[in-house]
C-alpha cells in the first residue's frame, strides 16, 4: 500500500469511528494551556475522583541560551513547570498554575520532562529536574525535586530535593554547563502510599566511564519525606534516555530503561514485587540490539497486568526503523518477536501504551508522506495478540506530537500532546469490531 493510500485509509476510519460515536472529542481537543505562551511536553493522570492532572514545561524564558552553535542538542535549559485540573471529564481545565518559584528553575525538555502522578487517596505527586547549585561545589547541577498537593491542585508543598548532592565535579563530561545531572527520571505511586522517585545521576561520571547510573529515593508517607537515594543500577545506563515507571493492579513496579552494553543501546525492563526494596535483573526485550555512538534520547514505555506484559520503544536496528512493540505472556521471561506499529509510515516515534478496561491501547506520532506529525493510535482486545489497524486522532491542523495517555476502566482513554506550541487533551476510545485485524 502507498504512503498516500494508506493514510486516505486511516482518514476514513477515524471519520467512521467519530460517526458512530466511538472516537469522541471535545472539538479536536480542548486547550489545556494558555494561549499566548508557548507549551510543549505534557503528562497526565487520572485520580480516584476521576478528575484530569496535568503538567507540562512552558518554553524558556531566555530562549537564546538554548543556542548550541551548530552542535545539535544543548543542555541548558530554563523552563517553567505548569499544572492544571479538569473535574468536568476534561470539557474544561482550571487556569494554568505555575509549580516552580523561580522563572526559568526547571530543567525541562520533551525528553527530561516532568511527571505527575495521583495516589489512590487524591495526593497529586510531582516529580521533575530544576536548575540549581550545588552547594558542596558551588557548581551549577540540574538535580531532581518533587512537591504535592492534597487539596486537589490548589496548593502544592515546597518543593524538596530527593538526590544527595555529589561531592565530585564532572563539568568536563557533562555538558551544557552543568557539573552534574540528577535527571531523565520518572514517578510512579502504588496503593499504599509508597512514591517512587527514579532519575540518571552522573555523580560517578568522572571516575566510572561517561554512561549514567540509575538513583532512586522512596517514600513511605505518601510523600511527606523521602529516604535516602541509593543506586539501583551501575554506570551502565543510556545516560540520556528518559526512565519510564508503571505501577501495576497488584502494586508490582515496572522500570523501563536503556543498557549500555558492547556498544548497544537495548530497551529493558526490570520489576520489583516488593515495593522497590529488590529489583529483577533487567530484561532485554528487542530483537535486532541498536548499535549507536551516543544517546539515542528514546524512552522505553511499559504496561502490565498479571503475567502480561507489554512494551514499545523506537529503534534503529530494525528494518525500517520506528515505534516497535514487543509482549510476554509468561512474567517476562520470553518476549515476542517485535512489531512494526505503523508500517509505511516516514517516521515513527514516541510510543506510550496504556490499559483501560479489557483494552491495550498503544499511542504515537508519526509522520506519513510529507505531512507533519500527527498523532496516531491502535488497540488490542486480546491481551495484545491482535491490534487494530493504525487510526490518525481528530487533532487540528498541525504539527501534533508526544502524545501522553491514561486509561479507564470503561475501556476509554485521556489523551494530552503537544499542539503546536500549545498543550491540548481529548478523550479517545476505539470501536470493539475494528480492533483485532493485524497480528504480529
Amino acid at each position: 500500500m502507498s504512503q498516500l493510500s494508506l493514510r486516505s485509509s486511516v482518514v476514513a476510519v477515524a471519520a467512521a469511528l467519530l460517526v458512530s460515536g466511538s472516537l469522541s472529542a471535545y472539538g479536536a481537543g480542548t486547550l489545556v494551556s494558555a494561549s499566548d505562551h508557548k507549551a510543549q511536553s505534557p503528562e497526565i493522570a487520572l485520580g480516584p475522583d476521576g478528575a484530569i492532572n496535568m503538567v507540562w514545561i512552558d518554553e524558556d524564558p531566555a530562549p537564546e541560551r538554548h543556542d548550541t552553535g551548530g552542535h545539535g542538542h544543548s543542555h541548558v535549559a530554563t523552563t517553567n513547570l505548569f499544572f492544571a485540573r479538569s473535574t468536568d471529564d476534561g470539557k474544561s481545565y482550571s487556569e494554568p498554575l505555575r509549580i516552580n518559584h523561580k522563572d526559568g528553575e526547571v530543567w525541562g525538555f520533551s525528553v527530561s520532562k516532568p511527571r505527575v502522578a495521583v495516589g489512590a487517596n487524591g495526593t497529586i505527586h510531582i516529580f521533575y529536574p530544576a536548575n540549581a547549585v550545588n552547594p558542596i561545589t558551588g557548581k551549577p547541577v540540574a538535580v531532581a525535586m518533587y512537591t504535592r498537593s492534597t487539596d486537589g491542585g490548589k496548593t502544592f508543598a515546597e518543593p524538596q530535593q530527593v538526590n544527595t548532592n555529589a561531592t565530585s565535579d564532572a563539568s568536563a563530561i557533562v555538558h551544557g554547563g552543568i557539573s552534574h545531572g540528577h535527571v531523565f527520571g520518572t514517578l510512579a505511586v502504588d496503593s499504599k502510599g509508597s512514591v517512587y522517585t527514579l532519575w540518571i545521576d552522573t555523580r560517578d561520571m568522572a571516575k566510572e566511564g561517561d554512561n549514567g547510573k540509575m538513583f532512586m529515593a522512596i517514600s513511605r508517607d505518601d510523600g511527606k519525606t523521602f529516604a535516602k537515594d541509593a543506586e539501583l543500577f551501575p554506570a551502565d545506563v543510556c545516560p540520556c534516555c528518559q526512565l519510564t515507571a508503571y505501577v501495576d493492579e497488584d502494586d508490582r513496579l515496572f522500570i523501563g530503561s536503556r543498557q549500555v552494553a558492547d556498544g548497544y543501546r537495548d530497551s529493558t525492563i526490570t520489576v520489583s514485587t516488593d515495593g522497590g526494596r529488590t529489583f529483577s535483573p533487567r530484561q532485554r526485550i528487542v530483537g535486532k540490539r541498536w548499535a549507536i555512538e551516543g544517546c539515542p534520547l528514546k524512552p522505553t514505555t511499559v504496561a502490565a497486568r498479571g503475567d502480561d506484559i507489554y512494551a514499545a520503544y523506537y529503534t534503529g536496528a530494525e528494518d525500517p526503523q520506528g515505534v516497535y512493540f514487543v509482549h510476554s505472556t509468561d512474567g517476562g521471561k520470553t518476549y515476542t518477536a517485535p512489531m512494526l506499529v505503523h508500517p509505511g509510515a516516514k517516521v515513527s516515534d514516541a510510543p506510550v501504551l496504556t490499559l483501560a478496561g479489557n483494552t491495550l491501547y498503544l499511542f504515537w506520532h508519526a509522520k506519513v508522506g510529507d505531512g507533519p506529525r500527527r498523532l496516531f493510535a491502535r488497540a488490542s482486545t486480546d491481551r495484545g495478540s491482535n491490534f487494530s489497524e493504525p487510526v490518525e486522532l481528530p487533532a487540528t491542523e498541525g504539527a501534533a506530537q508526544l502524545p501522553a495517555v491514561v486509561g479507564r476502566a470503561d475501556g476509554s482513554v485521556r489523551v494530552a500532546w503537544q499542539q503546536g506550541s500549545e498543550v491540548r487533551a481529548m478523550q479517545w476510545s476505539a470501536t470493539p469490531a475494528r480492533v483485532a485485524t493485524a497480528g504480529h
